[in-house]
């Protein structure tokens, strides 16, 4: 077997990740289902742009705790890292389902309802506020802003470095930001993916060496054998 050591540079995919989907997400995201008019949230529903927008936002949140783990990789015995790694994880499986149907269900809807079957769109607040669905996407998000904030309080433990600080307080403002009007949320996006690049530079500048930081995942089982004797 192969030895797998991480690194701080392993926060980089992720960091890309969630930074660019999360402002993809929300600057391409037809706003036309926050009005009104049933014209324009059927043809805000059946854009396709609705599709790639909110499967992005899905990503975001998933490359996020894909970060979270990768922190955990490199400190896993602090409570906070741990504490970021299943908060992390566990809120991404409670708001992906939410996601699902948001996206297409609702697409599927605004495509008949532009075609002119707009009493569909009585069905909207139906799918959207689902006992079960609302609850369980409202309780990722809660656990995803406590991931956000274990996740910058172990960086600055980590590296001394507050550079983490704006990317986790974004996350757990995920939550509030649904309640802002278009120009509030693209704004959100576009200050998630600064703070994701401001951690991504800070790890680009701190370069550590191989062996500095850095955790082995698995080791040879021969080199194992042999440094037991």
């Amino acid at each position: 077997m192969r030895s797998k050591t991480r690194t701080q540079r392993d926060l980089l995919v992720p960091l890309g990740t969630t930074g660019i989907l999360m402002a993809v997400y929300l600057l391409v995201r037809p706003y036309g289902d926050m009005t009104s008019s049933a014209a324009e949230q059927a043809a805000a529903f059946a854009s396709p742009w609705w599709v790639v927008a909110h499967v992005a936002g899905a990503l975001a949140l998933v490359g996020f705790g894909r970060l979270a783990l990768r922190l955990a990789d490199l400190e896993r015995d602090w409570f906070v890292t741990r504490l970021a790694r299943w908060a992390g994880l566990a809120g991404v499986v409670l708001v992906l389902p939410y996601f699902g149907a948001e996206t297409f269900a609702l697409h599927v809807i605004g495509r008949h309802a532009a075609a002119g079957d707009t009493w569909l769109l009585a069905l909207v607040d139906e799918i959207r506020n689902q006992p079960v669905a609302i609850t369980m996407f409202g309780l990722g998000l809660l656990l995803l802003a406590v991931a956000g904030i274990a996740f910058a309080l172990a960086w600055t433990r980590y590296t001394a470095s507050r550079a983490a600080w704006p990317l986790g307080i974004l996350l757990a403002l995920v939550l509030p930001q649904f309640y802002l009007p278009p120009v509030g949320r693209m704004a959100f996006g576009v200050a998630y993916l600064l703070a994701a690049v401001l951690l991504a530079v800070t790890v680009l500048r701190r370069d550590p060496a191989p062996d500095a930081g850095a955790v082995t995942t698995s080791a040879d089982p021969a080199s194992m054998i042999t440094s037991s004797r």
